[in-house]
């Protein structure tokens, strides 16, 4: 899953591909209006005008669905942390993670230090009991 500020910008992204698919749209199928009553209507043989009933029932969906995208980045946007939160105890927060990330990374380095200790152990074991094991055999052929 995506932090909200990624899907927020997805959010914007496909809204924005919804206002222009509803640009298209209404470009590509309108029906040719006069803007006053003294112009003639104008018509264009290229174009594919939509009958009018299922023209507003096609708009009515995509405003219907822009409507929707709108209310879901709002309830992204009021997600958000730092809504309703002032700088000062936002500052506090900032400065109480950075205390809790400098902890955790000395406890790492701590952790860390100590598995190297532990390898070097384990490493000088081998090597004591690898040098005793040479030495039975070296021993057990000698009496042989």
């Amino acid at each position: 899953m995506t932090d909200r500020l990624t899907q927020l910008q997805i959010c914007l992204d496909q809204m924005m591909e919804q206002f222009c698919g509803a640009v298209n749209y209404i470009d590509k199928n309108h029906g040719f209006e006069p803007s006053n009553e003294t112009e003639e209507q104008m018509s264009d043989p290229q174009a594919h005008v939509v009958e009018e009933k299922e023209f507003d029932k096609n708009i009515d969906e995509l405003t219907t669905d822009i409507i929707l995208k709108t209310r879901q980045i709002m309830a992204l946007i009021d997600s958000l942390p730092g809504v309703d939160v002032s700088a000062q105890e936002q500052l506090h927060r900032i400065d109480s993670l950075q205390k809790q990330l400098v902890k955790m990374e000395n406890e790492k380095i701590k952790a860390i230090k100590r598995k190297d200790a532990l390898l070097e152990k384990v490493r000088f074991l081998i090597e004591d009991f690898t040098v005793g094991i040479n030495g039975s055999k070296a021993a057990f052929q000698a009496q042989s």
